[in-house]
């Protein structure tokens, strides 16, 4: 007896030092399967603990307890048995259905006769229910033990290290199926008790063994995985990032494939408005001419009506013509920006001396009143607007008025603009250009047509450079345009 208790508590101080490893290990690492394997190794530990007080030797109460206790400490190291199994072999429902319910039955077959148990010997005290109760926890030990070696054996192949479950598992199932033998037969056969515990606890601290080691291995084993996973995650990041580099290199050479070609483009399409300029502007300016010597030397009142209506034709075209010249460049943004200080006084005299002609024909004088004698701005532009809105005071103004072009300064702002006396226009077609409608067309006093887009233009070029376009008219009392700057 001496040595059995002997034995009982240096193989329960044995259990007891690799239980505390294992649950260390599990706060540490957070494994389930080490905390699986800890309640495996607690329940043995307490298992084999209960021999210390069944004998006796404590006294009856703590010998009862005992009795009474070993159904639960069984099925505690039973139920570690089975949960760590079921996760060291990867038992999963998707790939092993069968193998998965036969766990979680018997994990809940388990956990429910201690239960069972400890309601008996507190409430019911029935004597042949607890002994039914021990017969079927041997009876559920004895088949986790078969249904883990069954599974040692199905999975054997399955991942690199279930075949070392098997071998490292194999004292632990000889030692269950020994005890459990011994449990179910001592009734019956005369078996050395002492004998079969030594041999148990032997086996048991072997299997200890060879599982620590083991455990510790198969993390070595997970850690080397998860560094080639990441290693080979890396190599495709790397590709692919090559990859997507390449392809940006790849459109950005398209793209400055495309920019060149937009350059050409470009400089053709101011060739060919140059060209267009150049054949069509000029040949038609340079026919109104020849009209006009022609007209003076003819003397047949039907052929100066037709010379007269012919030059009036020739005139809108060449309005229709650099009306669409402007506008097309304006809009392909053929025109950019260019400021700089100009002399007003100087810009109204050009506009004088080209609309000369132009104003002699229907008796108007041009006038020029200049109290603001500089502005900062695109100079071309600014031609551009004055040219179209004084060729428009002069068309819709009656012989003998006049035409004048102003300039003042008011505070912050600079205001220009062009005046006339002439026919007016009415608010909606003002209103119409300001949502750049283009303008139903009217004709002029003397039936001079026009083609709508000379004020569109105007509004325009004026925005682009900063200011905005005003418009004061009334009917029959003549138009005001009016182009505010801020200083």
């Amino acid at each position: 007896m001496e040595v059995r208790f002997f034995t009982t508590v240096v193989f329960a101080a044995i259990f007891s030092v690799f239980g505390i490893y294992h649950l260390l290990s599990y706060f540490v690492l957070k494994h389930k399967i080490l905390l699986y394997y800890s309640v495996l190794i607690f329940g043995l530990t307490l298992h084999w603990s209960l021999y210390i007080f069944v004998q006796g030797s404590l006294g009856e109460d703590l010998a009862n307890f005992a009795n009474n206790a070993s159904l639960t400490t069984a099925m505690l190291s039973t139920l570690g048995m089975l949960l760590f199994t079921h996760n060291y072999l990867n038992i999963a429902q998707e790939d092993f259905k069968r193998l998965h319910v036969s766990y979680k039955l018997l994990i809940t077959v388990v956990i429910c006769l201690p239960i069972f148990s400890v309601l008996n010997i507190l409430f019911f005290k029935i004597d042949w229910l607890n002994g039914i109760l021990e017969l079927i926890a041997a009876f559920a030990a004895l088949l986790a033990t078969i249904v883990n070696t069954v599974s040692g054996i199905l999975l054997f192949k399955t991942r690199k290290f279930n075949a070392y479950y098997l071998y490292a598992n194999t004292p632990l199932l000889i030692a269950g199926l020994l005890y459990i033998a011994t449990w179910l037969f001592i009734d019956y056969l005369p078996i050395d008790t002492d004998l079969m515990v030594l041999i148990c606890s032997v086996l048991i601290t072997l299997q200890l063994i060879l599982f620590s080691i083991l455990i510790g291995f198969k993390f070595k084993y997970l850690e080397d995985e998860n560094i080639k996973m990441q290693v080979t995650a890396n190599e495709v990041l790397k590709t692919e990032v090559d990859k997507q580099t390449k392809n940006l290199q790849i459109a950005k050479q398209t793209l400055e494939v495309q920019n060149q070609e937009l350059l050409k483009v470009n400089k053709l399409k101011n060739k060919l408005f140059s060209l267009i300029t150049h054949d069509v502007r000029t040949p038609l300016n340079n026919l109104s001419e020849i009209i006009d010597i022609i007209e003076s030397d003819v003397a047949n009142e039907n052929m100066k009506m037709f010379t007269s209506k012919l030059k009036s034709d020739i005139s809108y075209k060449i309005t229709m013509v650099n009306g669409l010249l402007q506008w097309s460049y304006k809009q392909l943004e053929g025109v950019t920006l260019k400021k700089e200080n100009c002399n007003l006084a100087s810009i109204f005299s050009s506009i004088e001396k080209e609309f000369e002609k132009m104003a002699e024909d229907k008796k108007i004088s041009i006038e020029l009143r200049i109290e603001c004698e500089a502005i900062e701005i695109d100079k071309n532009m600014l031609l551009v607007v004055l040219r179209n809105l004084t060729s428009n005071a002069i068309k819709f103004s009656q012989k003998g008025q006049k035409v004048v072009l102003w300039s003042r300064c008011i505070e912050e702002q600079i205001e220009l603009g062009v005046q006339d006396f002439g026919v007016g226009m009415s608010a909606d077609w003002f209103d119409n250009l300001q949502q750049k409608e283009r303008p139903k067309t009217s004709l002029g006093t003397k039936g001079e047509k026009g083609t709508g887009f000379g004020l569109i233009i105007a509004k325009d070029f004026t925005e682009m450079n900063g200011g905005i376009l005003l418009c004061e008219s009334e009917k029959d009392k003549g138009t005001n345009f009016i182009l505010r700057f801020v200083r």
